[in-house]
């Protein structure tokens, strides 16, 4: 990538995010850019496949400069032919079989072979991904990976995992000229925007920030092993003690390698919250870069929506509402959400749960929440009600409920306890946290909700039905809540712990 004068202070990178996904690591970027209007900004999007339809969740700010979008999953456009293997691309290959001897990856040198690797990718960017796949020297490559890792996999299983790993990369690698030039490249994950962020502070020289809102080598890995389109026999409910299939660990050594590329080249890595900075460390960051900063709101903002909330219940003494505020997708276990009102409402048969959030984003998960809801038998009870704004919702509250099987520090709840909303959520990312307070809290504000394991549909309503019924509990989480956020999680503290971090790589 040629050197050029930086254009913004801060590039963002970001993947599948902002400013095309509302909510979560989206609210946080929004939040970032307001908080500096004295600083440029620029955002680097890396997104699977374009749709034309798809728009803008937010209105950019002033401050943001430019924006570079790529999709790393579109269909390649093939370029100029790879030819003979005996020129430039000579190195290449005979780096690719360095490392292919040396998997798994972890030092110094791998990551720097890797990177160079890339690089490579990036200079010639005119041979396509076509030619490059289907060049004799790759399938000899590809045949020796075979025999020395995976022999015993169907090979035509192995040949499209091997693509499906290299044709992203491929794709970004030959972007990376477009990424805008800045002072400082952040970014909020370890995964491809981890490594477009690694390779231009690399290649740059500029200092490189990653704030991990949840660790993303962690979510792969369950991802992976719950992928029933890896053909290995593992399709349960991951359990890493049990042995991986081949294609598997491929997927997850693939992350981890660029997970690893991005705490190495990260000047600062920053935690929401301390079990994430001990999960960093765990899969290769540095304890020295770590700084724990959490998200933050303006409590103040909330006091109105609390006083809201309070009058309905004068009005509606009896009320049992329970509300969920995200994005309908999977990996917020909607269902085990539907799960919990069938045995909540068998119990409470007053008891009414509000869905809200937009659910375009996995429109086949979507479709079988609404099948299931109907199974359940609780289309009475459950309302889907789509996109909602956060100061119409959280008002018509009782309690929130977060069912979620991956989170880092979610907004959701820290809002709600601002709101005046107790939280029922299942035990993942800082929610215990939040709810319970953190080690060594002092003074110790009590607890602000309850926590259930993931995709527990009794325990989650268990815990409802407990806070429904028990007013004087209920308002005692109101208020421990209260003082929390207000004590620990104003964005007047996130603010100044950001300004100090950009500040000293921007003065």
């Amino acid at each position: 990538m040629p050197a050029k004068p930086a254009t913004t202070d801060i590039c963002l990178v970001l993947e599948g995010t902002y400013p095309y996904v509302a909510g979560g690591v989206s609210t946080w970027v929004h939040q970032i850019i307001n908080m500096f209007p004295d600083w440029t900004f620029s955002l680097f999007y890396l997104g699977a496949q374009k749709d034309p339809k798809a728009k803008y969740k937010y209105q950019l700010p002033p401050n943001v400069k430019a924006v570079e979008e790529v999709y790393l999953f579109d269909q390649c456009v093939d370029g100029g032919l790879l030819g003979g293997v005996g020129g430039k691309w000579k190195p290449f290959y005979e780096n690719v079989r360095k490392l292919g001897v040396r998997l798994p990856v972890g030092d110094r040198h791998d990551l720097d072979l890797v990177r160079g690797l890339l690089k490579h990718v990036g200079d010639h960017s005119r041979v396509g991904f076509e030619s490059f796949w289907k060049h004799p020297e790759t399938w000899n490559v590809a045949i020796e990976l075979y025999d020395r890792y995976a022999p015993d996999e169907s090979f035509l299983d192995f040949y499209w995992t091997l693509r499906f790993l290299i044709q992203p990369v491929w794709k970004l690698a030959r972007a990376m000229n477009r990424l805008p030039q800045a002072k400082v490249y952040h970014t909020a994950c370890t995964g491809y925007a981890g490594l477009a962020a690694a390779m231009a502070a690399a290649e740059t020289g500029k200092p490189m920030v990653l704030t991990e809102h949840g660790i993303y080598l962690r979510e792969r890995i369950a991802d992976i092993c719950r992928s029933p389109w890896i053909p290995d026999q593992l399709v349960r409910r991951p359990n890493l003690d049990e042995p991986l299939g081949t294609l598997r660990r491929l997927w997850i050594g693939f992350f981890d390698v660029i997970g690893r590329m991005a705490y190495h080249q990260s000047t600062d890595i920053v935690s929401l919250f301390g079990k994430n900075a001990d999960a960093q460390i765990h899969f290769g960051a540095d304890p020295a870069k770590i700084t724990i900063i959490p998200n933050g709101i303006k409590t103040e903002e909330f006091f109105e929506l609390k006083k809201k909330r309070d009058e309905r219940r004068s009005r509606e003494p009896g009320s049992q509402v329970v509300g969920f505020l995200g994005r309908v997708v999977s990996i917020k276990d909607v269902k085990t959400l539907l799960r919990t009102a069938r045995k909540v409402c068998d119990v409470l048969p007053k008891a009414r749960f509000l869905v809200a959030g937009p659910h375009e984003e996995e429109p086949e998960y979507y479709r079988e929440c609404v099948e299931l809801m109907e199974q359940l038998g609780v289309q009475d009870q459950v309302k889907f009600l789509g996109p909602t704004q956060r100061n119409d919702f959280l008002p018509q509250l009782d309690v929130m409920i977060l069912s979620s099987i991956s989170e880092g520090l979610p907004f959701v709840i820290i809002e709600s306890l601002a709101a005046g909303v107790p939280v029922v959520s299942t035990d993942v990312g800082a929610c215990s946290e939040l709810l319970n307070g953190r080690p060594g809290e002092s003074p110790a504000f009590g607890p602000a909700g309850l926590i259930a394991e993931i995709a527990n549909s009794d325990e989650l309503a268990a815990h409802l039905i407990r806070v429904l019924t028990d007013h004087a509990l209920l308002d005692q989480m109101t208020a421990s809540g209260l003082r929390r956020v207000e004590t620990l999680y104003h964005e007047n503290a996130i603010r100044d712990a950001y300004h100090e971090l950009y500040a000293k790589h921007l003065t």
